[in-house]
């Protein structure tokens, strides 16, 4: 029997909470733990009862739904975070990543990507929308060559994790990289981890954005 994700719900529109929570009772795999009405609600279920998954709006009273990831992970660096919003715009999208958002989808995204969403996370594996992965492969584009990289950010990584790397930045998630290079998908995902360590980034978005930039894989 598969392990049941526990998830934490947080949007301030009662409707809408009450169809996630609908939505998320049809996985036989998921439990949710606790629906919250704003992000200081969330919070305190987050730490009280660290749930596996918490799926959140951005715009929130109290505590907005990016404040709200980036104290959570400081304090439970376990609990993926997926952010389900209507703001789609470079600066909300990136912070969002920045704070250490696993995945990222528009509230125009079906129940089944919500759903698909909810389960790569928990696999530590990112679900984005389509428009906004585009945002950020043009973000990866405008990097230019002859941008100097600060020769103090020296990023020490092992072969395998440098090859690990290179997938990740091509859009992998953890089995396919493990099929590729025929290894357990546990393995790649304890690599990933050390590899967000040495980055010093939250996210395996942030990780390949941040190793596009200091060129430590080529850009596509």
């Amino acid at each position: 029997m598969s392990q049941v994700i526990r998830v934490v719900v947080a949007d301030d529109e009662p409707s809408y909470r009450k169809a996630l929570e609908k939505t998320l009772g049809l996985m036989t795999e998921c439990e949710v733990i606790a629906v919250c009405k704003d992000g200081q609600e969330a919070l305190d279920a987050c730490l009280a009862d660290p749930p596996d998954v918490l799926l959140t709006d951005i715009n929130m009273p109290r505590l907005s739904g990016i404040e709200l990831t980036r104290r959570l992970l400081k304090q439970e660096k376990g609990v993926a975070v997926v952010i389900l919003t209507i703001k789609e715009d470079d600066d909300t999208v990136y912070e969002a990543f920045r704070a250490g958002a696993l995945g990222y989808l528009l509230k125009t995204s079906t129940p089944q990507d919500v759903v698909e969403s909810i389960r790569l996370a928990e696999r530590g594996e990112a679900k984005i929308t389509p428009r906004i992965a585009t945002k950020v492969l043009e973000d990866f584009r405008r990097v230019k060559e002859e941008e100097e990289v600060d020769d103090s950010e020296l990023y020490v990584l092992s072969d395998r994790e440098q090859e690990i790397l290179d997938l990740v930045a091509q859009g992998l998630r953890n089995k396919e990289i493990a099929t590729k290079l025929s290894i357990a998908e546990k393995t790649v995902k304890n690599h990933v981890s050390n590899i967000l360590k040495a980055l010093q980034v939250n996210s395996r978005t942030e990780a390949a954005m941040k190793a596009v930039k200091s060129r430590l894989v080529e850009k596509g």
